[in-house]
């Protein structure tokens, strides 16, 4: 299953409160967080192109340290994540395409795996975790009804789609300005094509706070 990567590396990440980009941050062995979202898929050989989204202010260091590095095109992102993978869309050059926060440098390659045969039935797929916490529904500070726990998962990515399919999604939500939370939301709204859920787990974190990084 020969496949695309659209890396998200074009945010802020204030609320680490860093005073560069977080993903930046060095982990384990020396590496960054991007370091360590990057090479899982530079590892694998069916990942034919990573499309890697920066932001402005980081160009100079993203080409110092990246742009020669085989299957990897850096792109300036946009204002917002949805922005960022709409543009890094237009270069995707396989059939599928997979999008992945560059903040989740924690995804293993068993979880691409079993992405990659989900991508052999499926148009639409992403990792997705049970909810371990019951969730509300709250209007104007008020509980409105709680969902069953066993519905309740949280979504996330890498994200997997037919190129064709996502590139139409987001172009559509483009013409009307329209947000989504993620890229599978999308879909939902655009088409009725089935997203299979693939189970990821806890260790697949998005690292958004400072108590996010491991000690």
């Amino acid at each position: 299953m020969n496949y695309s990567v659209c890396l998200l590396a074009a945010g802020k990440g204030t609320r680490m409160k860093l005073p560069y980009n977080k993903v930046f941050h060095r982990l384990k062995k020396n590496k960054t967080v991007l370091d360590m979202s990057l090479s899982i898929f530079l590892r694998d050989s069916e990942c034919k192109q990573v499309v890697l989204m920066y932001a402005k202010e980081d160009e100079s260091y993203m080409i110092e340290r990246y742009s020669k590095i085989h299957r990897v095109e850096l792109h300036e992102g946009g204002m917002t994540r949805q922005e960022s993978a709409g543009i890094g869309l237009h270069f995707v050059n396989q059939d599928y395409v997979m999008i992945h926060d560059a903040a989740r440098p924690f995804v293993t390659k068993e979880q691409i795996d079993s992405l990659k045969v989900a991508l052999e039935t499926e148009d639409a797929c992403l990792l997705m975790i049970p909810s371990v916490d019951t969730i509300k529904i709250v209007k104007d500070g008020y509980v409105e009804t709680t969902p069953l726990r066993q519905h309740v998962y949280n979504a996330q990515t890498p994200q997997c789609f037919k190129t064709s399919l996502i590139k139409k999604c987001y172009e559509k939500s483009l013409l009307e300005g329209r947000q989504a939370t993620d890229d599978a939301q999308l879909v939902e709204w655009y088409t009725d094509v089935p997203i299979k859920v693939v189970l990821g787990d806890l260790n697949n974190k998005k690292i958004t706070l400072p108590q996010d990084i491991p000690a």
